[in-house]
């Protein structure tokens, strides 16, 4: 029998920033993953964290509390190792058509960001920073673009929470869960007994019979890395422009991302989900997708919400079982903070905010 205060089911980066955040307030947390570290949606060989989103590059929710809270801790687990996993490398972000561009700057104009945040481009400005990219009438610099190989960074992450005292136990799939003064969670060789237990599980939350109702969409996404047939690339910043290209350390390849499949019938990258990639890439560097051939390819399922916002709360009918689910592409942005909120939320019942509460869904 293994005692916790808390018991997190699933080690991506929800299960992860969560068991940090609670042992800021000296509880103690048992993280079980039933697969190998980085092997769900937190495995992406590369991903962005950009606080401008969507078609017109809308200032995301919370953007400078997340922004803040994932930058200070994207560094502070790179001290702790010498295989570089992020760059501040900066995120360009291209308008392909003059509508698209009208939109951007509209949007650009009404909003608030913080000194040297984002900035508006014209056309040529644009092509100036990136020789050869498509641009129609100019597109957004944000010089505080983070580019994140997020399996590396898990992986440095869960050693550096192992070091701090945290157990995790990979390969470990719970074959029976019930509550009986506390949660038990029923391993093969031992027992977890926890007051509070909480689902962390990703796309597989809606499997559980606790977590069924709620309304979560599951889109899977396939990456491909390229590599430059001409050898290093000219450009060392990354791109967010029909998905994204992600550029970290290696000369000559990068990431692009991100199919979004709503039907799928398997996890397995495929040819499909290379073509979509190319198509995409070739709308913004069309030599580039011309020269590039693919050397790795993967694929991850994401959560989504109705109104594109986590889930974080407790069961209406169960006590102590909590969830923290729908993270979905803005994991990297979200995730820290809201884990912090979260934490702060079970040790002090402060309210949750209301856009991620699970009170806004009903069995």
């Amino acid at each position: 029998m293994k005692h916790a205060d808390f018991c997190i089911l699933g080690a991506g980066l929800a299960g992860l920033f969560l068991a940090d955040s609670l042992t800021d307030h000296n509880l103690s947390s048992i993280v079980i993953e039933k697969n190998a570290l980085a092997s769900g949606a937190s495995g992406t060989p590369g991903g962005l964290v950009n606080p401008a989103t969507g078609r017109r590059a809308k200032k995301s929710w919370k953007a400078v509390q997340c922004y803040k809270a994932i930058a200070k801790n994207l560094e502070k687990i790179q001290a702790t190792t010498n295989e570089r996993f992020y760059l501040n490398n900066g995120l360009l972000r291209p308008a392909l058509l003059e509508k698209m561009a009208r939109k951007m700057k509209n949007q650009h104009e009404k909003t608030t960001w913080p000194s040297g945040w984002c900035q508006w481009k014209s056309e040529s400005e644009i092509k100036e920073i990136h020789p050869g990219i498509e641009c129609v009438d100019g597109g957004l610099w944000l010089p505080i673009g983070l580019t994140v190989d997020v399996g590396k960074y898990v992986q440095a992450y869960a050693q550096w929470l192992r070091d701090e005292g945290i157990n995790i136990l990979t390969n470990q799939q719970p074959l029976e869960i019930h509550h009986d003064k506390k949660w038990h969670v029923e391993l093969g060789d031992s027992t977890i007994a926890t007051k509070y237990l909480v689902f962390a599980t990703g796309h597989y939350t809606p499997q559980s019979k606790y977590w069924d109702w709620l309304p979560i969409n599951l889109i899977k996404g396939q990456v491909a890395k390229f590599k430059a047939a001409s050898g290093p690339l000219s450009f060392s910043h990354s791109i967010s422009s029909l998905g994204y290209i992600a550029r970290l350390d290696e000369e000559d390849t990068f990431v692009q991302g991100s199919t979004y499949e709503h039907d799928f019938e398997d996890l397995n990258p495929d040819q499909g989900g290379e073509d979509y990639l190319r198509k995409r890439m070739h709308r913004t560097l069309p030599e580039l997708e011309k020269e590039s051939k693919v050397v790795d390819q993967w694929a991850g399922v994401r959560t989504s919400t109705p109104n594109y916002k986590p889930i974080l709360g407790e069961h209406p009918k169960h006590k102590n079982l909590h969830v923290f689910t729908g993270l979905g592409s803005k994991g990297l942005l979200y995730g820290k903070y809201l884990a912090r909120h979260y934490a702060d939320h079970l040790v002090n019942d402060t309210a949750l905010y209301p856009e991620v509460n699970i009170s806004r869904f009903k069995d």
